[in-house]
């Protein structure tokens, strides 16, 4: 499989040396975008990762008529997930767009209908959703009875934050440009919620704004029929993170952030504790990367279920629109 991406960031890089570490050139990076100002950061990453023969584009168009791929991977800032999907898809590539997917409901509607009229597959790159263990909790469920709450945090003290303090705003601290706790940390917590559960009867949001209105921090509610889902996030801070779900029978505790989901903890009531643990040698983000391989080389070992996966970026689209009104 070919593929091209948008973007050099942190995550990039961290993905192009996945590929080259776990996939033994099966994936092959074929070109990279990057701004007029980024383009030596570009090739840099390149020779690090071990992609040398990587084509770095400063001119995303000619990257998409020129470069050949058979996906395109999104990983740029937050607020243009949105146009670099929509113009990749249109272009007739397949995309794997990350998180946030889009910044509203709008927009991602609107790339599942350009994925439709072009007849390409707008996936996006939740990667929890991906990951094994993740898929055995539906397994597990049913045997804590009925749910009775769900708990999730994800606190990170970010390390533009002293920036931010200062005034200095980076893209992550900017509301213009889709930044703050919530687009940023707590789409983990939503994926993992309405994943298991679909969406929520209702959502709202208490936050703590900074002062250009970002939210450094805050609380997402989801009401569901027997019980409330609460999840937290913070940028300004550190804290103990986790994923508990609490039912009548028993409880599963993830141990670390789910956007990790590294290990799990399932307590039945009457029978042993057991703990689930991810191979060690598997980088988190290799899962979704190989379903996409599968989805478009071998679609009889491909376990993604795109009405699902689709699902979930919509509604989790629709509980950030409820957070801005509230």
């Amino acid at each position: 499989m070919k593929i091209s991406i948008a973007g050099s960031g942190k995550i990039v890089g961290e993905v192009m040396q996945m590929l080259h570490d776990e996939f033994c050139g099966r994936i092959e990076v074929t070109g990279i975008f990057a701004r007029e100002q980024s383009r030596q950061k570009a090739e840099t990453l390149c020779q690090q990762t071990g992609h040398p023969h990587t084509v770095v584009y400063t001119d995303y168009d000619q990257m998409l008529q020129h470069c050949e791929a058979d996906i395109v991977y999104i990983a740029n800032a937050n607020h243009v997930h949105y146009s670099y999907a929509l113009k990749a898809m249109q272009a007739g590539h397949h995309v794997l767009v990350e998180k946030p997917v889009a910044i509203d409901r709008a927009q991602t509607d609107a790339l599942y209908d350009c994925a439709l009229q072009h007849c390409v597959f707008c996936i996006p790159a939740y990667s929890l959703l991906y990951m094994p263990l993740y898929q055995r909790l539906y397994e597990v469920l049913p045997q804590l009875g009925r749910i009775r709450m769900v708990n999730c945090c994800y606190a990170q003290y970010s390390s533009r934050y002293d920036r931010y303090l200062k005034g200095d705003v980076a893209p992550a601290f900017d509301p213009r440009q889709a930044g703050g706790a919530l687009m940023d940390l707590n789409v983990y917590n939503l994926c993992f919620t309405i994943g298991l559960f679909g969406p929520p009867c209702f959502s709202r949001i208490v936050d703590n704004k900074g002062y250009n209105g970002v939210d450094t921090s805050g609380c997402l509610i989801l009401q569901y029929p027997g019980f409330y889902a609460t999840l937290n996030a913070a940028k300004d801070c550190d804290g103990h993170n986790f994923g508990s779900i609490q039912g009548e029978n028993g409880f599963i505790e993830v141990q670390g952030s789910v956007s990790v989901m590294e290990s799990v903890r399932i307590c039945i009531r009457g029978h042993e504790p057991v703990t689930w643990t991810a191979p060690a040698h598997r980088h988190r983000l290799s899962y979704e990367f190989e379903e996409v391989l599968h989805l478009l080389e071998d679609r009889d070992q491909c376990h993604i279920n795109i009405p699902l996966v689709s699902r979930v970026a919509q509604e989790i689209a629709i509980c950030i629109d409820h957070a801005k009104v509230n």
